[in-house]
């Protein structure tokens, strides 16, 4: 079936380790500790000490200190002192935390929960708390299949628990470089660096790509889950499911690859791929979501994108290549601008609609939406795929170099935002772009324009392709998988 949505998609394994951990001693005093060597950290497991619990005195002098282990203490008195381990791991007390001389104790263990990208320390005596905050430095150590590029970071947290608990939670503050997470506390625990995990919405699903959203509801396009297969590998649904939860339901019956999507406060829109075999045309439909009445609005080429306004959709066609616009209730299309390439992704401000033409034409283009003269933004770009924009910038992802740019609307030289592998899905909130790599870390991406700075929400993700980051909500995307019925839809949420 020609009109079968197929993907190459790569898998890998991310080998994932930790350095051995050893301890010197930066502060007045520290005693005991036993031998801690380091293990793998992958898939949120992180390495730690040696349970032998051997004795080895630290050397106050030189500053040398054993690693910490079973047994390693740490003493400290009303002047404040700072404890620093040969794997970076620092305890700073400041002056007046403690009124007392008073032995703090070490470890470093071997596991740690889901989502951590360090060690885990085990701080006692359980109970002690400080009068002032103290301040821990806790070494990121988890080994990631792509380099961080320049002024990139892992959203990374340092997550803690209270006593007899095991539900950890990030810390308030999270000061985060490259190799460490900095934070403060007035009690000693467990404690770990680790990431927010996202929450799937949906699970199992055949390539899942497509968003939108609205108050109340995430839609999204998929292939279905395998216990609805019609045993027609070009038909997929469009489904819904509400806002904090994780139970899909479709909107439609079996439809040819539906792959894009649109709401409004009445219909949510889609392209719909049709086939060859049978012969089913391509079309631009929609489905009311009250009623959940299926309407065609046009059949047209081979619809790949939708976008719509209060008055008018705007979708492109692939097999023409050519940009539509049309009422928003139906009519007949016209054709707003031609050779467009393959444009499968849109945005849209008041005046103007943009879109990337694909590896069809390596172009990034817009044209007003009442019409007229294409203007092309950037050219000789490498397969540009997902787009947005604000007042003042053109964005879009390439796949192909896996750069993420921006350029002037009004005309001139792009610039770098973020370089990654193979970039696909892109999404703007205010001054915050949300992008997507499929390759590499499998991240997805959040760079503030202000700051210049890219945080890894989420890394080695089952290939992150679509993102959505509506105002008010969390961001959303989808993981197409790495094979069928692998897919997934998730969410995430900062503290």
């Amino acid at each position: 079936m020609t009109r079968t949505l197929f993907m190459m998609l790569a898998c890998a394994a991310a080998a994932l380790s930790c350095a051995s951990c050893g301890g010197t001693d930066k502060g007045n005093r520290a005693t005991g500790g036993g031998d801690a060597s380091g293990g793998d950290t992958g898939s949120g497991d992180a390495g730690g000490g040696d349970a032998n619990g051997s004795d080895a005195s630290g050397d106050a002098t030189s500053g040398t200190g054993a690693q910490p282990g079973p047994g390693q203490q740490f003493s400290v008195d009303a002047q404040g002192a700072t404890f620093t381990a040969e794997d970076g791991f620092t305890i700073d007390v400041p002056p007046g935390a403690v009124s007392e001389d008073t032995v703090i104790t070490i470890e470093r263990i071997d596991e740690a929960p889901e989502g951590a990208v360090g060690p885990m320390y085990v701080l006692g005596p359980e109970g002690l708390t400080f009068a002032r905050p103290i301040t821990l430095t806790l070494p990121i150590t988890v080994e990631l299949k792509a380099e961080l590029g320049e002024n990139t970071v892992l959203g990374a947290y340092a997550f803690t628990a209270q006593e007899g608990s095991d539900d950890f939670a990030p810390l308030a503050r999270h000061d985060v470089s490259r190799d460490r997470v900095i934070t403060e506390t007035n009690r000693v625990s467990r404690i770990y660096p680790g990431m927010i995990l996202p929450t799937p919405m949906a699970s199992r699903h055949r390539y899942p790509s497509a968003l939108a959203a609205d108050e109340s509801f995430l839609y999204f396009a998929s292939g279905g889950t395998e216990d609805v297969a019609t045993g027609d590998n070009n038909d997929g649904f469009i489904y819904r499911v509400r806002l904090g939860t994780a139970e899909p339901e479709a909107m439609i019956p079996a439809d040819p690859d539906p792959k894009a999507l649109w709401v409004d406060g009445s219909h949510v829109y889609w392209a719909s791929g049709g086939d060859d075999d049978p012969v089913i045309p391509s079309a631009l439909r929609r489905v009311d979501k009250a009623s959940l009445e299926v309407e065609t609005l046009a059949q047209v080429g081979y619809v790949v994108s939708v976008i719509g306004d209060a008055s008018a959709l705007y979708f492109g066609d692939g097999d023409g290549e050519n940009i539509y616009t049309m009422p928003l209730d139906g009519g007949e299309p016209v054709v707003l601008a031609s050779d467009a390439g393959r444009p499968a992704y849109l945005a849209q401000d008041a005046e103007n609609l943009y879109w990337t033409g694909g590896a069809a034409t390596n172009k990034v283009y817009k044209v007003a939406k009442s019409g007229g003269e294409v203007t092309v933004i950037a050219d000789d770009e490498a397969e540009p795929a997902g787009i947005a924009v604000d007042a003042e910038f053109v964005y879009w992802a390439n796949a192909g170099d896996g750069g993420v740019f921006k350029a002037p609307i009004a005309g001139g030289q792009k610039t770098l935002v973020h370089q990654g592998i193979s970039m696909s899905g892109l999404a703007l909130r205010g001054s915050t772009l949300f992008s997507t790599d499929t390759r590499g870390n499998r991240s997805v991406n959040a760079h503030d324009l202000e700051s210049n700075r890219t945080v890894l929400l989420a890394f080695g993700q089952p290939v992150p392709w679509r993102v959505l980051a509506p105002e008010g909500q969390g961001v959303f995307w989808s993981n197409a998988g790495d094979y069928r019925y692998q897919g997934q839809v998730a969410s995430y949420h900062a503290p």
